[in-house]
């Protein structure tokens, strides 16, 4: 069974390396047709989505390169491995998001102050090309998005799907009206799709760095199920934190009855067993304590 594991987290590893590389290529040639284009008939929509590209392919390559750190083994140092690098990339890319999409805001706004005319027809065909690109890179990481890392990828390509959809939109009424406008507006409106996308991973990976229960994962029903076993007499002083994407950790002091060393080493089994089952915490450090001797308070909980 260890080696079954083995061989599916080693093609996981592969094919989560072979669709990041994926999204770098498609992307380069992205973002160099959207700024060639949108420098040579003047739109701030394409231009602004070059740029949005352009930081989602460092995105991605963030992401690539955590995929590498975090499939080395643990050392002496970094006992618990590498598993944040995934984390502070997550993080680092939805703050660049966030910059980039300030400034792009900022140019917007100043484009509407002193509106430039440009080729809806241009603005229109450049954003065909992106959406289909971007949606393809997308749906090739869909199905790894349970990962922190790959989910920020994965949004930083749904997120270019949608803002190519925009610009694509800006595009058609330009054609139809004449209104060019239309350009910068779609160029603030990303700006406001960036910023509300990327708070949501900040958010995620801040509590992870921050050491919070995880999302999902409520403290008290771990305690309860702990508590349920038998033998167990209470449970106080009660972590669970986060290692990398779904992999928790937690620690606590177990209380019980006046027993011998191998009925605890037994007992221990089995909490193990069952934070595994039911939560999925890998690597839970237990104190055993005797309550007769070391008796708590009545309601010493969690924290």
């Amino acid at each position: 069974m260890a080696g079954e594991r083995s061989a599916h987290a080693e093609e996981h590893y592969r094919a989560t390396k072979r669709r990041l590389w994926l999204g770098i290529i498609l992307g380069a040639l992205l973002v160099a047709a959207e700024a060639l284009v949108g420098i040579f008939i003047g739109s701030l929509a394409l231009v602004s989505d070059a740029a949005h590209n352009a930081a989602d392919i460092l995105a991605v390559g963030l992401a690539l390169f955590a995929v590498y750190m975090m499939a080395r083994e643990p050392t002496v140092r970094r006992t618990y491995g590498f598993g944040r690098v995934g984390i502070l990339t997550a993080l680092a890319n939805s703050v660049g998001l966030v910059v980039i999409a300030c400034i792009l805001a900022y140019e917007a706004v100043k484009r509407i102050q002193d509106v430039e005319p440009v080729s809806g027809y241009a603005v229109f065909g450049v954003a065909c090309m992106a959406l289909v690109i971007n949606t393809v890179v997308a749906a090739t990481l869909f199905s790894h998005r349970h990962d922190l890392n790959i989910r920020s990828a994965f949004l930083h390509m749904v997120m270019d799907a949608a803002v190519s959809l925009g610009v694509l939109a800006a595009g058609v009424v330009i054609i139809f009206t004449g209104w060019y406008y239309a350009d910068p507006m779609a160029a603030l409106l990303i700006s406001a799709f960036i910023i509300y996308a990327a708070w949501g991973i900040i958010r995620e990976a801040t509590d992870v760095l921050l050491e919070s229960v995880p999302r999902g994962l409520d403290l008290e029903e771990v305690q309860a199920a702990v508590e349920s076993l038998t033998g167990v007499e209470q449970v106080h002083h009660l972590h669970v934190w986060e290692l990398g994407s779904g992999v928790y950790a937690m620690s606590g002091h177990v209380e019980v009855e006046d027993r011998m060393v191998s009925e605890c080493s037994s007992l221990m089994e089995v909490i193990n067993e069952r934070l595994k089952e039911r939560f999925n915490i890998v690597h839970p450090t237990i104190q055993i304590e005797c309550s007769t001797a070391c008796p708590s308070k009545p309601h010493d909980g969690p924290g």
